[in-house]
C-alpha cells in the first residue's frame, strides 16, 4: 500500500494578477476576470497562490473546477524570487460541471525562457491564468477552484 503525502492550500491564500487593461478580483471562492478588449496583446488575468518551501515533496496537484463558460485556462508553476520568471505550463479544458483535475508536473512544458523539468524544489507559486492564447480579449466569466491539493 504506497501512501501519497498532500497539502491542501487554504482558499485564503489566494491573489490575482493581470496586465494593465485586464481585471482580475477574488472573492468568496470565486475567481472574476475581464480580459481587456481589442487586438490580443497578452492580456491575461490569472489567480495566484503562494507556494512556501518549493515543491520537491510532490509529483503532482489535483483541484476541482469549473466556469461560467467553456473555456482552457493554463495550470502554472513559477519559481520564487526575480521578475516575471519563467513559467511551466500544461492548459485543461473546464466548463460549468464541476470536475476534478490532476496535472502531473512531469507533463508541464516550460515557457517565458525556462528549460527542462519543472525545478520543483524553488516553485514559489501556482497560478491558473486565463490570457489571449485560450481566450479572446474582452471575455468575462467566473472560475471557481477548490479542493487544491499537492500530492
Amino acid at each position: 500500500m504506497t501512501l501519497i503525502a498532500s497539502v491542501a492550500l487554504a482558499l485564503t491564500t489566494w491573489l490575482c494578477e493581470h496586465d494593465a487593461t485586464s481585471t482580475a478580483v477574488f472573492d468568496r471562492g470565486t475567481f472574476h476576470f475581464v480580459l481587456g478588449s481589442g487586438t490580443p496583446r497578452a492580456q491575461f488575468a490569472a489567480l495566484v497562490a503562494p507556494v512556501d518551501h518549493g515543491l520537491a515533496s510532490f509529483s503532482r496537484v489535483t483541484f476541482t473546477a469549473r466556469a461560467t463558460r467553456p473555456m482552457r485556462i493554463n495550470v502554472d508553476l513559477r519559481p520564487a524570487g526575480t521578475n516575471n520568471p519563467p513559467r511551466w505550463r500544461r492548459s485543461v479544458y473546464i466548463d460549468d460541471t464541476s470536475r476534478t483535475v490532476t496535472v502531473p508536473f512531469a507533463d508541464m512544458h516550460p515557457i517565458g525562457g525556462g528549460a527542462g523539468p519543472v525545478p520543483l524544489a524553488t516553485i514559489g507559486a501556482l497560478l491558473f491564468v486565463v490570457d489571449t492564447n485560450n481566450t479572446r480579449p474582452g471575455t468575462a466569466a467566473d472560475v471557481i477552484v477548490s479542493a487544491v491539493t499537492f500530492e
